[in-house]
């Protein structure tokens, strides 16, 4: 495969004849893309004489395109030129359909398109380009994800203002403001490697979501959203305020296993904060900023992976945020790949590719598309080891820098002063409280109305020696596993390890009888989770505390009625006031 790439110019109806007169009667695939900066009115008013030309030279060949913040051209990112590029493939077996997804939308749903993509023989990659809000663009991924994992998915989201729209077309229907269009790749000799760039580093500490609905963001530590902008960074509500907080975007941890970047759009009169896509309530976010040093390394690791694989060509998305932060220095992440490499590509509101199955819209990151036809050839040496940061960062970069390690090492200390304190409160074999902690509450509460259950596993020495002490201590952790999952969910409930194979709870803000019936819940709940060879049973006591007595007499109590439990015979609850 091969690519052609021009500017739209005083020349570019003839560059586009000459094309079509080597292309002529070949046979082969052949794919138009057209990149054009949103904001750039003169060219915007140019787009339908290109789109004439293209059809009038190169009748039936596929275009598809969209509105940009820059475009690769002649390898380097490019603010003011309208950019053409053809790509043609060299096996015959290769092919390419264009499907304009907005202009069909009436006829087809995301059902059909997913069966009519299963149904395409040797299918390697969909490119997506989209100018669509986010849930429908999302809906559509879902569906997606359900073809095979080896299908590449990637595309980007066309940039646009309130002044300037966003948009997209295919072949020759209208613009679209809030459609998507796609191309299929298909061919048994064709092959797609996709590839990401990060870099985005979290600074500052998490903070949660406390209200949030789709992609409105209320509140964050129970605080108006817009308080993180306006108290931490001074960026204030108005016609900047999308561009100047683009530089801030949030790291979303929505578990501890998924994580992503996204931007905020704009700022409500309340305080909400509209952002890229939905954010769950109850995730928790920190501000991140753009480090050098990091971008610089994800730069040359994908570097070595689109090496490796051998392309002929090479598409790059990269992102408008991620443009801004370099300051007019984008360059650097892709010269050395371009240097030696075909490269095209445009900068997008939002970057798409499937990653481990699911199809991710991606922000302030960079997406490679590496293709190539047939076997690898002989692998191009990049000097990837030379890839360094500009030498004249912007001060704003350094000081993230500063910030990051900062951030760094104050969360590194409290995490392990966090621990500290945890092990200094906790018992080390159960993960229970320890007696000094369970103590502290009992002695330190302010309630009036407070009770204590005490229990003692029945026949413990008896199980050490007939079973052993590592059985015994699995017992342990056993029930206090059921223990902890049981008060989880109980206001006003702590256990604790008070010794040996003692354990202690405090309940508050109860009655007897409903203490009563927790104390005979952990009763039954101990006997049927252990698994242990042995039986495990509990002897149980249950008491209130008086206005008029200490809490030394009130633990006493309690003890002296678990003892009675044991006396009685074991296995059984034993209550008193």
């Amino acid at each position: 495969m091969k690519l052609l790439q021009t500017a739209y110019n005083d020349k570019f109806s003839d560059t586009i004849k000459k094309w079509a007169r080597d292309l002529e009667n070949n046979g082969h695939a052949a794919l138009f893309h057209v990149y054009i900066p949103y904001d750039h009115e003169e060219l915007r008013e140019s787009l339908d004489e290109v789109r004439a030309i293209l059809a009038a030279e190169m009748p039936g060949t596929p275009v598809i395109g969209c509105s940009s913040t820059g475009e690769i051209y002649e390898g380097r990112m490019s603010d003011e030129e309208l950019v053409v590029t053809l790509m043609f493939f060299e096996e015959k077996s290769t092919r390419v359909e264009i499907m304009p997804y907005y202009k069909r939308s009436a006829e087809i749903d995301s059902q059909w398109l997913l069966s009519y993509a299963k149904n395409m023989p040797d299918l390697k990659g969909i490119e997506i380009i989209t100018a669509a809000p986010y849930q429908p663009l999302e809906n559509m991924g879902k569906v997606i994800d359900e073809l095979p994992e080896n299908i590449e998915i990637f595309g980007g989201v066309a940039v646009g203002d309130e002044t300037y729209p966003s948009f997209v077309f295919a072949d020759g229907y209208e613009l679209s403001m809030n459609g998507s269009a796609a191309v299929f790749y298909c061919g048994p000799e064709l092959h797609i490697q996709t590839n990401r760039m990060f870099g985005w580093k979290a600074i500052g500490y998490p903070i949660e979501v406390t209200r949030s609905q789709g992609p409105v963001v209320y509140e964050l530590d129970g605080k108006p959203a817009y308080d993180v902008y306006n108290h931490y960074l001074q960026i204030k509500q108005g016609r900047n305020f999308f561009y100047d907080a683009l530089e801030f975007p949030w790291e979303v941890e929505a578990n501890e296993n998924t994580g992503y970047i996204r931007h905020a759009k704009s700022v409500n009169p309340d305080g909400s904060i509209v952002m890229s896509t939905n954010i769950p309530q109850g995730s928790k976010i920190r501000l991140t900023y753009g480090d050098p040093r990091r971008i610089i390394e994800h730069t040359k690791e994908t570097c070595r992976l689109v090496r490796d694989f051998a392309p002929q060509v090479v598409s790059i998305i990269n992102c408008m945020g991620r443009k801004l932060f370099w300051g007019g220095k984008e360059n650097v992440e892709i010269a050395e790949i371009s240097k030696h490499m075909v490269t095209t590509g445009f900068s997008a509101l939002g970057e798409i590719q499937r990653y481990k199955g699911t199809s991710l819209l991606n922000n302030l990151s960079i997406v490679t598309v590496a293709m190539r036809e047939g076997p690898a050839g002989e692998v191009v040496e990049l000097d990837i080891d030379g890839i360094q940061q500009p030498e004249n960062m912007p001060i704003t970069a350094r000081l993230a820098i500063f910030i990051n390690t900062i951030t760094d090492e104050l969360m590194e200390k409290n995490a392990q002063l966090s621990d500290l304190l945890y092990k200094a409160s906790h018992d080390a074999l159960t993960g229970l409280l320890n007696r000094g902690a369970i103590e502290r509450i009992i002695y330190e509460t302010e309630a009036t109305d407070w009770h204590l259950i005490m229990f003692d596993m029945d026949d413990f020495k008896l199980i050490n020696d007939k079973c052993g002490h590592v059985e015994g201590d699995n017992i342990l952790r056993c029930t206090a596993a059921s223990l902890s999952r049981y008060i989880s969910d109980l206001k006003g409930v702590h256990a604790g390890r008070w010794g040996g194979e003692e354990f202690m709870i405090y309940v508050q803000d109860r009655t007897l009888s409903e203490v009563e019936e927790i104390a005979q819940t952990i009763a039954s709940m101990v006997k049927k989770e252990n698994k242990s060879e042995w039986p495990v049973t509990i002897s149980v006591g249950v008491t209130s505390h008086h206005a008029d007595e200490s809490v030394l007499q009130t633990i006493n109590r309690v003890d002296e009625l678990m003892y009675t439990a044991k006396n009685q015979g074991k296995d059984r609850v034993c209550s008193g006031e």
